[in-house]
């Protein structure tokens, strides 16, 4: 019987003696001198401590993960766990990028060098029917089908047609589409049930005079007003459509960050059945240089807690910092992002860039050396430095793509996550122990 090496106990400035498990996420308030003396005379002599009778305690740590038989066994499930979703062929995602075209002009946009008009032809729509059916008829039990860009709408014929062929073949599946949200008029969201879109993702920019500087038609004319107008018919059509879930990203930069708790709130009140989220523009390697960007994780730390603190706003429980050892798509065997040429990418950031093509629909993904790269060569499981490090359950060891970048280009994407700094860990706990209390008593 062991002790966790994953526990970790620390006094708090606002809720006292905690004790945290990094590999199972448990949290213990431990403030009760009897309950904090008997943690310590565990931590201290496990094998000699008498749980004779105390088999509930003795039940609840080892469900917690504070004592286990073997770390390296616990270790090991999470491990597994990770790796059969990244092999798994239960089920496909794919991502379809019908066109790198875009009707808007965003001063940030990373993939603008990538933008291009093209749009997927007939031969292109014909192979990847063949295509979808070869690797996924009788082979899965579910499809993930997101639809990107470029901004998808623009070929909306191309999302019905290539819709109805998949559901030609009986298998269930899940749409999800990233739109700007310029031509979600009603007429297309009455479609929405008939193409199985049930998640759909939306952008702002912050307030109305932030958003129409930033979010722009080519010719400089704002967005606001007409997003605005779709995202009122689209909440229509969410209260009698209540399997739909609509997400309206909040790009923040260090400009408009005092802007998000008004867009936020505005959002909750007016369009209660929609999730606000923080969007972080960061520093990339097509980040403008009139933007001004975040430039690390501990800025988006500090500033996700300010919001957290001052106007009590949880941006997804720190999703935006705190990844886990769930797979990213580009590292998962089981995902397929298709371009307009029927080319295939591991990222949705590389989308449009022919140096980090992989592949393609007609002959298959023969980039072998990119994938493991990206696959295996960046895998976090394989890097003797993340394998030391205390947080690394919480981590993840970082984006995949920052990581291949960093290697193959020298650029320099911030990796690490800022909860290795102490100071900064028990910030994060703090909140996040909060936000855990607040929802055992919702």
């Amino acid at each position: 019987m062991y002790w966790s090496k994953h526990n970790y106990i620390y006094k708090s400035r606002q809720h006292g003696y905690l004790l945290y498990n990094f590999l199972s996420g448990a949290f213990l308030d431990i403030n009760e001198n009897e309950t904090r003396n008997e943690i310590y005379k565990i931590k201290k002599d496990i094998n000699n401590y008498d749980f004779s009778d105390k088999q509930k305690i003795y039940n609840f740590l080892m469900s917690a993960g504070i004592i286990c038989e073997n770390d390296e066994t616990n270790e090991n499930i999470i491990r597994f766990r990770s790796t059969y979703s990244r092999f798994s062929r239960d089920f496909k995602i794919l991502v379809i990028i019908p066109t790198l075209n875009c009707n808007l002009a965003c001063t940030y946009c990373y993939a603008e060098k990538n933008l291009k008009s093209e749009n997927m032809n007939t031969d292109v729509i014909d192979k990847l029917k063949d295509y979808i059916k070869e690797e996924c008829y009788g082979k899965v039990k579910k499809i993930y089908l997101e639809w990107y860009g470029g901004e998808p709408l623009l070929e909306f014929k191309i999302i019905k047609d290539l819709t109805s062929y998949i559901q030609s073949l009986n298998i269930p599946f899940h749409a999800s589409i990233v739109t700007n949200g310029i031509l979600l008029s009603e007429e297309k969201i009455k479609q929405l049930k008939d193409l199985n879109i049930t998640e759909i993702q939306i952008t702002l920019d912050g307030i109305k005079e932030t958003h129409d500087k930033k979010r722009k038609f080519k010719n400089d004319k704002g967005t606001y007003d007409i997003i605005m107008k779709n995202i009122t018919t689209l909440h229509s059509y969410a209260e009698k459509n209540k399997n739909i879930k609509v997400n309206i990203r909040i790009n923040i930069d260090k400009d408009n960050k005092n802007e998000y708790h008004i867009v936020h709130s505005y959002i909750r009140e007016h369009f209660p059945l929609f999730y606000p989220y923080p969007g972080i523009i960061t520093q990339y390697q097509t980040c403008n240089s009139n933007i001004n960007c975040f430039n690390n994780k501990t800025e988006i730390f500090e500033y996700f807690m300010h919001v957290y603190k001052q106007y009590n706003i949880n941006p997804l429980e720190y999703q935006s910092i705190i990844k886990g050892v769930t797979p990213c798509m580009s590292e998962s065997i089981n995902t397929d992002m298709i371009g307009p040429k029927g080319e295939m990418y591991l990222c949705l950031k590389d989308v449009g860039d022919e140096n980090e093509v992989i592949g393609n629909i007609f002959t298959g993904k023969t980039n072998i050396v990119l994938i493991s790269e990206y696959c295996s060569g960046n895998l976090t499981l394989n890097n003797t430095e993340c394998q030391k490090c205390k947080v690394l359950w919480l981590c993840g060891g970082g984006c995949p793509n920052h990581k291949y970048r960093n290697k193959k280009y020298g650029e320099h994407h911030d990796i690490c996550n800022p909860i290795k700094n102490i100071e900064i860990l028990k910030k994060f706990l703090d909140l996040h122990y909060e936000i855990k209390k607040a929802k055992s008593h919702e």
